[in-house]
């Protein structure tokens, strides 16, 4: 019986030292004001509560930086890849597991503004054409609700120089593109664009998320940290 119980032990040991022992590799992208890249460092609020969470729960993780779409495909197919921020839908349920909500913003359609298009519902934007960013939450959710005219785009400063550069009607985008304005762009774009019409049919909960393919006790791990942290 001795013998049964040492034995447990080990095992219990040696699975949480393979376990901590694992580099989670983590895909996020430049969000000013939130998350910045500084030469090869990345820093801002959500890269600190990030690694935050992994030192609580004791685990590696390698952030990287990537454009969206490349990260989603990359993160779904393999253990131990995560991506933030990530917004929540059915379709993104199917590969990953959400582990907590990092922040919130809204989104907006964007038009120049010199144009006058106005809308009272977001369904009455489907006779205009619309740069998004290339399968992310509001690319996802414009297709499910069969938008015929979106033109799509690798991030959300392609696609706000697109409706610019009258490619399109509208842009879709998240809140915090005003971020990118102030720091990558030197003419002050608050000129050139103007919130249209606030889409509340998106979700603006922002997650961390881990592929299921990764060890559950991971998963748990990252959960019981986040919710120490979010006291």
């Amino acid at each position: 019986m001795k013998k049964l119980v040492l034995f447990a032990v080990i095992l219990n040991f040696l699975s949480y030292k393979i376990i901590y022992a694992q580099e989670l590799i983590g895909f996020t992208e430049e969000l000013p004001g939130l998350i910045e890249l500084d030469g090869d460092q990345l820093k801002g609020p959500v890269i600190e509560k990030v690694r935050k969470i992994f030192k609580k729960a004791k685990l590696k993780e390698n952030l990287k930086v990537y454009p969206w779409a490349r990260s989603y495909e990359m993160a779904k197919r393999e253990k131990n890849y995560f991506v933030f921020p990530m917004a929540k839908n059915s379709e993104r349920e199917k590969y990953f597991n959400f582990v907590g909500v990092l922040f919130n913003v809204k989104t907006y359609l964007y038009q120049k503004t010199e144009n006058i298009i106005k809308i009272k519902t977001l369904e009455e934007a489907k006779k205009y054409s619309i740069c998004v960013v290339r399968n992310d939450i509001r690319d996802q959710y414009l297709t499910e609700k069969n938008f015929p005219n979106l033109i799509r785009f690798s991030d959300q400063n392609e696609a706000i120089h697109a409706l610019i550069a009258k490619k399109c009607d509208f842009a879709i985008c998240a809140e915090n593109i005003e971020f990118i304005w102030k720091k990558n762009v030197k003419e002050n774009l608050n000129y050139l664009v103007k919130k249209s019409f606030h889409v509340k049919e998106i979700n603006g909960d922002r997650y961390l998320s881990i592929s299921k393919q990764t060890d559950p006790e991971i998963i748990k791990k990252l959960a019981t940290a986040m919710k120490e942290i979010n006291k």
